[in-house]
């Protein structure tokens, strides 16, 4: 009987491998290079930059935010305290009020609260201040419902860590896959300003633009990012990571740590070594600051999990519960027609290039209505930006309410699930998705409906999502995931990492 049962799993597993095999368009498992192009004359040194900018605290309004005080927990964010925002209805449900601690748990459906990121306590922009001061010069702006605590995202903060295989970015994808240099949208429409050459393939750089003069997530309102007085004016003159540790065998930036803080250079002076001298200036730094995120978050590829591994021909890599789990998530869970192919996701770059912009109810490929909250809340892909052009790319009805499918690699790292937040456990998204989701939407995907799962079932398949797709690297802060120190607010003190060590 056991032979038997061993024999019945090898064949379901040869079947899992063909597939994935023909979702990779036949060239096999393994996840490939980047997609998102580094166009500077030293890559290396536009790695460095991207890599210093996105851990600085100097660039927030109030001396203290970058962009890692959202994603310095593998990828995402795990403070629990002014970290719910009240959602649609207005009404904190699950906390008093926005400054008090939130116990992670998973959400009655009653609750429309979301788990969000917090950014800057509500603030107008004055001016820039010296080198000496990283706060901006800002007045009081302490609005409902946030007032003197800290603005929080109406969104969960989606890892930036294997971000660069999404064709496009954000829970809506706004952050367009062409990067007009100034904002996310792109040649949409929604565009702020006037549009240079596009860069295609950038998600990325059209991400990272977006939320350093966001007022909610980490700038006091007002402040530009090009020109006089503007974001530009204060990084430029900076010693790049002025307030912060950077460890010796930082595997990009150890080379030019200061002792005790900081880098040698200023951001000038990383900018003169990637693009040129003269290259980046003022009224252009918008532009360089997306290619330089986009080519430092694009070397965050965790490629070597243990499914990679067992993909591989290391058959061991995956326990016998696990490969079960894996034969659940390409079978009876139906979980690998979203979470497709080596990305494990139908949102890659990769997908759409052999299946289309189109998905198989109509909508845009990578977006779905999974039916974890009424579709009312939060239109998602359907959504309109500042000049009010739907982030739909093809106007479908299916679009309302759909939000991109996240890829799962490190996913045991980065609880809570779904835009919301409101799954705080895998086992919890797995219940989810066996009943059918939680909402009877009209635009809901069909393939949301109920699995049949047995209890057997789930546990070997959260055994495999929690076990066979993390990378230990990123587990242990360890290269390409080493990092500068950081001082979250509200949040504890993060050491800085080097990228030396091995792990198993």
């Amino acid at each position: 009987m056991k032979s038997r049962m061993i024999l019945i799993i090898a064949v379901a597993l040869l079947a899992v491998i063909a597939q994935y095999a023909a979702d990779d368009g036949g060239n096999g498992f393994p996840l490939g290079a980047s997609p998102s192009p580094n166009p500077a004359a030293n890559p290396a040194a536009a790695i460095r930059m991207g890599k210093a900018l996105f851990w600085d605290e100097q660039t927030g309004g109030d001396g203290r935010i970058a962009c890692a005080t959202c994603h310095f927990h593998n990828g995402a964010d795990n403070r629990t305290l002014n970290t719910i925002n009240p959602g649609a209805n207005g009404k904190f449900d699950v906390v008093g009020d926005a400054g008090q601690v939130f116990t992670p748990r998973t959400f009655s459906p009653q609750f429309d609260d979301i788990v969000g990121s917090q950014g800057i306590v509500g603030s107008l922009f004055v001016s820039v201040n010296s080198n000496a001061d990283a706060a901006d010069t800002c007045t009081p702006n302490e609005t409902a419902p946030f007032f003197h605590n800290r603005r929080v995202t109406g969104r969960n903060t989606p890892p930036m860590i294997g971000a660069t295989f999404n064709r496009q970015n954000f829970w809506d994808g706004r952050a367009n896959d062409n990067f007009n240099g100034n904002d996310p949208f792109g040649n949409t429409g929604n565009q702020l300003g006037a549009v240079g050459a596009v860069v295609p393939f950038s998600s990325l750089a059209s991400q990272a633009v977006g939320p350093p003069n966001n007022p909610t997530e980490m700038s006091c309102e007002g402040r530009p990012f090009n020109g006089p007085n503007s974001l530009a004016v204060k990084m430029l003159a900076r010693q790049a990571l002025k307030l912060q540790v950077v460890d010796p065998n930082d595997s990009v930036l150890g080379a030019y740590r200061a002792s005790p803080t900081g880098l040698t250079k200023t951001y000038a002076q990383l900018a003169a070594d990637a693009y040129g001298t003269g290259v980046v200036t003022t009224d252009n730094f918008s532009r360089f600051w997306g290619l330089a995120v986009q080519a430092y978050v694009s070397t965050l590829i965790p490629n070597q999990t243990p499914l990679d591994k067992f993909m591989a021909g290391n058959s061991s890599a995956l326990t016998n519960n696990q490969q079960r789990g894996l034969g659940v998530f390409s079978g009876k869970g139906q979980c690998s027609k979203c979470h497709a192919g080596p990305e494990l996701t139908d949102a890659s770059v990769n997908f759409a290039a052999r299946r289309g912009l189109i998905n198989e109810d109509g909508g845009d490929q990578g977006f779905h209505n999974n039916g974890v909250r009424p579709t009312a809340e939060d239109l998602g892909r359907a959504g309109k930006g500042p000049n009010g052009v739907s982030f739909s790319q093809g106007g479908s009805k299916f679009d309302r309410g759909a939000f991109k499918t996240p890829g799962l690699r490190n996913v045991n790292l980065t609880a809570p699930y779904f835009h919301n937040g409101g799954k705080a456990t895998l086992a919890a998204v797995v219940d989810l998705y066996d009943r059918g989701g939680d909402f009877a939407n009209p635009e809901k995907a069909k393939r949301i409906k109920p699995l049949g799962l047995g209890s057997s079932d789930k546990a070997n398949l959260v055994d495999f999502l929690t076990n066979g797709l993390t990378d230990c690297r990123t587990a242990n802060e360890q290269a390409p995931f080493d990092h500068p120190s950081l001082n979250p607010p509200n949040g504890a003190f993060v050491p800085a990492t080097g990228g030396t060590g091995a792990c198993q």
